[in-house]
């Protein structure tokens, strides 16, 4: 499992214009806790919190549609009435979806809120009080990082130091200059490297966006989670009690992005072991197979196991709104019989 941190101006960045796209924190997102373990200081999160309305307010400046006038010349010729209904239209559906973004800002809905919430949500905060007087010297005798008398970069860097395990690399990406070499663009200060080495003994792989750690990283951790996958596709299929199928299920469902053989398997084990299959209509293991077979279509799909067991919660599915119906029904005649 690979260790990473993100300094709080990278994701800041969701918030105004970047390489580090949305989509890319999405791969993000279904590789912590499984093949990445991301560390977040409390300082971080309180600088995403602190500095988001100002990133905000100036992204929106480049957002700002100004009014188009036509000069008076213009109506003589064929294409006005065109071109004014075509700008018209463009400005309404302009202005609609403005107040649909200003209220998103305003209720934290951004599509960059709920990535970082839904990332966030699933990783512990690091607490920092412990750090900040070993931090405030740090800056006081000119070591980095910090700069302009703020010293939150050096929480973040005593934070990491005391957080992740000796022994193991750290892969560290921020785009702030208080991190990065003044020789070797795209490389980590020597002094943070040599103090990293000495005090962890392992090394820090440095990085300005998320983009080129996901390039070079990616194929093996790919790979790394599809071993996972397999490995508790095994476990479920040999499960031998319900307690073991429960664990099992919590874990699977952790992942996302199931291909068809993976999801017939997992269908074939719902079907051939007693321990799943006598099960499937218990809550959690029940909204797993849903969510893998969400996609498919009954009609369409071939005689499989994913066929049998999507038809079976399609069933389940039916009788329980029909046990739900007649539910109300017979509660309603109770009441009026009542009166």
């Amino acid at each position: 499992m690979k260790n990473l941190f993100i300094d709080s101006n990278i994701w800041l960045s969701l918030y105004h214009f970047t390489n580090d796209d949305l989509a890319q924190f999405s791969k993000l997102k279904d590789m912590v806790n499984k093949s990445i373990r991301l560390f977040v200081p409390q300082q971080v999160y309180d600088e995403i919190t602190r500095n988001r309305e100002a990133k905000l307010k100036d992204a929106l400046k480049s957002f700002d549609i100004k009014a188009f006038c036509f000069p008076a010349f213009c109506k003589g010729y064929p294409e006005f009435e065109t071109v004014k209904n075509a700008y018209n239209d463009f400005m309404n559906k302009a202005n609609t979806w403005k107040k649909r973004i200003d209220a998103d800002i305003e209720t934290h809905h951004l599509p960059a809120d709920e990535t970082i919430t839904q990332i966030f949500e699933t990783v512990w905060l690091i607490p920092c009080q412990d750090y900040v007087d070993k931090a405030y010297m740090r800056y006081r005798i000119g070591n980095p990082p910090g700069k302009d008398n703020k010293y939150g970069d050096a929480i973040n860097w005593e934070c990491l130091l005391a957080n992740v395990p000796n022994g193991e690399d750290l892969y560290f990406i921020s785009a702030d200059k208080d991190y990065c070499s003044d020789i070797t663009d795209g490389r980590i200060k020597d002094f943070l490297r040599l103090e990293w080495r000495n005090v962890k003994g392992s090394e820090i792989h440095y990085y300005k966006n998320l983009v080129p750690f996901l390039t070079e990283n990616i194929s093996n951790i790919k790979l790394e989670t599809e071993t996972e996958k397999q490995r508790l596709i095994d476990q479920l299929s040999n499960s031998g009690n319900f307690q073991s199928t429960h664990a099992t299920i919590a874990m699977l469902k952790m992942f996302s992005g199931w291909t068809e053989d993976q999801i017939e398997k997992l269908c074939t084990i719902a079907e051939d072991n007693t321990q799943v299959s006598w099960i499937l209509k218990d809550p959690d293991v029940f909204e797993f197979y849903s969510h893998i077979l969400s996609e498919k279509n009954v009609e369409s799909l071939p005689d499989s196991a994913a066929k049998r067991i999507l038809e079976e919660l399609c069933y389940s599915d039916s009788q329980d709104e029909q046990n739900n119906a007649k539910a109300d029904t017979d509660h309603e005649l109770e009441e009026y019989f009542k009166h």
